[in-house]
Formats: structure tokens, sequence, C-alpha cells
């Protein structure tokens, strides 16, 4: 079964005339569908579907009433939202930028009244956490600045690394020691700024093992230095670094050497002098005793070799107690002239011996250094004494003094063989001889310039010398002024 599409009739064409006055009544304002009802070929009937047309604008009005109605619920519905979620929109904003300031570090941003009476137990607790936390983040800072503090006053070298060797942190005395900038070193490797295996190789096992790793190492930037090196694993499993301290022992392996050749340098000159008298001695012993003919001789060397002896213990004596702790000298006023000319009088006959002339050039005004005559006679002696002995016959040697400022300075000039640049600076170390075959020639101890270093820093006085080979060295001392009233 099945229906035949609707046809649309109206009263006029399915009526006749008698019977159009009660369909026009009827239908006027209305129409009729018909549809023919088939099963198979048969036709059943017909379905017949009326409505009225004024029926049909009522339910049109009421469609578009519903429509409007809902249409202006909607709409209102949608206004209330907007109105509602933009008051709300504005404090959570804000709310927001606060939070943001808050993770940024700054706790200083207050909320507005508006959003205070919105969310006031939000505003209560949030003014609350940021007062704690600003206090917090301030304690918190000024524990990490005195931590800084701490690390770079440490003569240390201080670096922490993570596991994956990049610098966390780094004191000053790291960065001056390896050449190092704290604004590009932190984060990056440190194989990639200090390229020395060694010390990688430490940090590597100092972070698989569990002990402390130690040693030395040797580095040439930014100058040849001589670090004592510690790495420590910092605590966690698994490490989350570790940290490295370098101290700075160059100057504690120069004293080292300088001990070590103080002692082999002193047991030598020790040794030359015992040896000779101890040979002189078993020779007279022998039978040279009652030999006339040598046993003076043999004797003047003994007591020459006695002297020598006994000059360098005295000088070993004299540089031990000016170096001994708190060995200060008296700062006793002293005028220089009666000592420099005491001091040409007491070389004059070497001077003479050498054929060298000793020349004085005093001031015009007395010159009074803070300075008492026992050290300040030593001073000028020796440096008298070393230029007498090395210019050769015809040269001459110059004493002159003077006041400048408030030092009193002291030149002995001489025109001696000279010193080659080499040896300057190191003409101030015990023991230490520019010709070793001539100085004991010579009868020196070499240790004079040592004590006359010694003597001019103690009482805070400095020592310069200048010199070119073959053509003469000069010595200028520098000492504090004396006040001349405080003379005795």
């Amino acid at each position: 079964m099945y229906l035949i599409p609707f046809m649309k009739f109206t009263s006029s064409t399915t009526s006749s005339p008698s019977t159009a006055t009660a369909a026009e009544s009827s239908w006027s304002t209305g129409g009729f569908w018909a549809a023919a009802v088939r099963l198979g070929i048969a036709a059943l009937g017909v379905l017949i579907l009326a409505f009225s047309i004024t029926l049909r604008s009522q339910v049109h009005t009421a469609l578009w009433v519903m429509a409007a109605t809902v249409g202006g619920g909607l709409f209102i519905t949608w206004l209330v939202h907007f109105l509602v979620r933009r008051r709300l929109r504005s404090p959570l904003q804000e709310l927001n930028e606060v939070f943001e300031n808050m993770t940024e570090g700054r706790f200083d941003l207050p909320l507005t009244r508006e959003t205070a009476r919105s969310y006031p137990e939000l505003a209560e607790s949030l003014a609350k956490m940021s007062v704690l936390v600003s206090g917090r983040m301030r304690h918190l800072k000024a524990q990490r600045d005195q931590l800084r503090t701490v690390i770079d006053s440490l003569v240390e070298g201080v670096i922490a690394v993570d596991e994956d060797q990049r610098i966390i942190l780094a004191g000053g005395a790291a960065l001056r020691m390896f050449g190092l900038s704290e604004s590009t070193a932190i984060g990056r490797p440190i194989w990639e700024l200090v390229r020395y295996p060694q010390l990688q190789e430490w940090i590597t096992q100092a972070l698989e093992q569990r002990q402390l790793i130690q040693g030395e190492m040797s580095i040439h930037s930014p100058e040849d230095r001589i670090l004592a090196v510690s790495v420590a694993r910092l605590t966690g499993q698994p490490a989350p670094g570790a940290v490295v301290v370098a101290h700075d022992i160059t100057e504690i392996r120069r004293l080292e050497k300088v001990r070590q050749e103080f002692v082999a340098n002193a047991s030598h000159e020790l040794k030359t002098p015992i040896t000779s008298i101890r040979a002189y001695v078993e020779t007279l012993l022998s039978g040279a005793l009652n030999d006339e003919e040598h046993r003076e001789g043999f004797l003047r060397t003994i007591d020459e070799q006695s002297e020598r002896l006994d000059a360098i213990v005295r000088d070993l004596l004299t540089l031990s107690h000016i170096e001994s702790e708190g060995a200060n000298l008296e700062e006793i006023p002293t005028e220089v002239g009666p000592i420099v000319t005491r001091c040409e009088e007491h070389y004059r006959p070497a001077a003479e011996r050498n054929q060298v002339s000793v020349i004085l050039k005093p001031p015009a005004d007395p010159v009074i250094i803070a300075m008492g005559e026992e050290p300040l006679e030593t001073i000028i002696s020796n440096l008298v004494d070393n230029g007498i002995k090395y210019t050769s016959a015809g040269g001459t040697v110059v004493i002159s003094f003077r006041a400048e400022e408030d030092r009193g300075v002291i030149v002995v000039e001489d025109t001696g063989i000279g010193i080659a640049q080499k040896h300057l600076g190191r003409i101030f170390e015990r023991f230490y001889r520019v010709d070793r075959g001539r100085s004991r020639e010579q009868g020196g101890t070499g240790l004079g310039l040592a004590i006359v270093k010694h003597l001019v820093q103690s009482v805070g006085g400095s020592l310069d010398v200048t010199s070119q080979v073959n053509k003469g060295t000069k010595f200028t001392v520098s000492l504090p002024l004396g006040d001349p009233e405080r003379i005795v």
C-alpha cells in the first residue's frame, strides 16, 4: 500500500452549483489536500486533509511570538552572561597580573578596592602570602649575598659545577686564578673554560666516587701558577655536582725552593773554610808543625778561613734576627754624615790595596734617618764593601746622600764590572752569587745584600739597583726621615 502525491483542491472546483454556496461558506477560508491510497494496482480510496486558513494564520502568529520570546530570552541571557563575565573578568585579570608579578619577584603591586570587595578572603590571603614570600625572598637574598661575600673573600678559589660539569658558582679568587669572567662562566661547561685535562679528570672521579680527590696542577694562563686542588662530590643521589677548591701555592713552592737552595748554599759555604782548616791542621799535625818554612803560611791560612767562617756565622745570625718574628728595628734618629765618614775610613785601606778611590758627596744640610746607628752602618758598609771588591784598579766608588721630602736617600755608585740584567732580580737572595769563583776569591759571604734588603724593609724603606756590565752598579736606598730633636 502506498499514497500517491497530494493534490490541492479548492472548494469552487469540487462541488456543484447547488452545493457551491454551502461549500463556499464552509471552505472559503480553507482548502484541502487529497491523495489516492493504493494497494498494488487497486485503488483503495482517497485521503483528504483539510485545514482552515484562519487557523493557519493563528499558528503562524503563535510561532512568531514563540520565536520572539525565545530569541528575546536568549538575548537577555547572553546580555546577563556578558555583563557578569565582564564584571568578573577584570578582577580575575588583576589577580592574574599580581600572581605573575609575584613569580617575577615583585610583591609591591596592590589590589584595587573593587577587586578586594569582590574577593575579600582571597585578597586578604594574597596580601598575607605576598608579605610572607617577600620576607623570605629578602632573607634568601641576604643569605645569598652573604655567601657570595664569604666566597669572594676566600684566598682559595671555589668553583661549583652540576652533574654535567657546568659552572653554577665561581668565587672571585677562582675567577682570577683561571682568568674567567663570572658573566660568561656561569652555565658553561668547565672544560670549555679551564682547558686542563687533569682538572676534568678529577671532577669526573669525584662525581663517580665518594672520596675527596686532591692533587697539584700547574697553570700557565693568565700567568704561571702552581695550584693545590681539592675536588669533592656534593651530597645527593645521584650527585647533584661537585665543588672545586684551588689554593695558590706558587709562593710556598718558591719559598721551599729558596729554603732548599739556602740549606745547600749554607752547607757549601760553611764546608769550604772548615775543609780548608781541617786540611791544614792535619798537615801541621802530620809533621809540618816543625817545618819553619811552611807552618807560618799554614797558620795564616787557618786564621783567614776561621775569620771567614766567623763572618758567615755572624751574618747568618744577623739575618736570622732580622727575619725573626717581631724583630722590628727601633727607629732612633741618626745623622747619616758621621756614619758615612766612619765607613769610608774603615774601608780606605782595602780601597788603596785595590787602587780604588772612595769619594764622599755630602749635602749642605744634615740628613737625619729614622734608624739606629748599627743597622744604618751595616747597610752602608755592605754596599761600600761590594763596590770596592768589584771595581777594578783605577775605578771609583762614590757615596752620596740627601733629603727628599719625607725620605732620606743614600746612593752608592761604582764603576766596577757591573751586573747582567738576568741576575739583578736575584742578587738580594741569600748566598746568590753572580760569579761564584770571584766572590769567594774576594772573601764575601754571599749574605751582605740579603742583610741590606731586610734591614731597609724593616723600617719601611726601599732598595733599588741599576747596573750595566763593565760600566758599574748603582744602589739607591730610601729610608724615612727622623726627628732631629730626638737625636741623643
